[in-house]
């Protein structure tokens, strides 16, 4: 049976943690994403980033809505018209401010070969890490950028063994893509990093100077409420 296309809606979020308050966030939210039976996004994962790959102390989270319609729901239960907050997330929100400072939020939205997080748990992908890539392109050049990851790219990186969990473009910017692919072991990783001047690399690098014009890779360290972290578990 043909693969449906992914239809879903992202939200990805990059925290400014407060001190050493990485673990407590993460268990904030994964308690609050992670089996939820109230209507919201599950959660796909929430991961610390790498300080030797990027900013620190930094948390990434990522949530899967089913549609459009779904992220509207969201959006009215977050901002009611008499509070401005929904109770409950209110007490959520002010309880995160013990760890977090503020953030960078993007709206994905999925090529159509991306995975859903259920197909990554039916899958049974599970990794130490995320490498994750945001991409800066040429205007209107974002969906032909996906569809040569998803011919060409994507088939190199998996005889790698890095497994593609996530290809998106970013919603309201024209110029921006987001990958994210399951890095089984560190080792994995650091190949990847050495072989990183061999042929095939350079190679890719040359033909996706069509459309990009810079990128930024980091690495993401899952926490155990990512659908891929070795001991994750679907709570339902």
């Amino acid at each position: 049976m043909a693969r449906m296309p992914n239809r879903h809606v992202y939200l990805h979020e990059t925290i400014a943690i407060v001190g050493t308050g990485s673990e407590a966030y993460k268990a904030h939210t994964g308690k609050l994403g992670v089996g939820r039976s109230d209507g919201g996004a599950p959660l796909v994962g929430t991961w610390q980033q790498s300080g030797s790959t990027g900013s620190w102390p930094t948390v990434v989270n990522l949530w899967e809505m089913r549609d459009w319609d779904h992220w509207a729901e969201i959006l009215q239960r977050q901002y009611t018209r008499s509070s401005g907050q929904d109770p409950e997330l209110k007490q959520w929100w002010t309880e995160a401010t013990q760890w977090r400072s503020g953030g960078f939020d993007r709206i994905l939205l999925p090529a159509p070969y991306s995975p859903t997080r259920v197909e990554l748990a039916q899958r049974n992908v599970r990794g130490a890490g995320c490498l994750q890539e945001i991409a800066t392109v040429k205007p209107g050049t974002a969906e032909r950028y996906l569809a040569a990851v998803g011919t060409s790219w994507r088939r190199v990186m998996e005889k790698r063994g890095l497994v593609l969990m996530g290809a998106y473009r970013t919603a309201m910017r024209e110029t921006e893509v987001v990958l994210h692919w399951n890095v089984p072991t560190f080792t994995h990783f650091t190949d990847y990093l050495r072989d990183g001047d061999g042929k095939v690399m350079r190679a890719w690098r040359t033909k996706a100077r069509a459309w990009r014009t810079d990128h930024r890779e980091t690495l993401l360290v899952p926490s155990p409420w990512c659908v891929h972290h070795p001991d994750w578990r679907d709570s339902r």
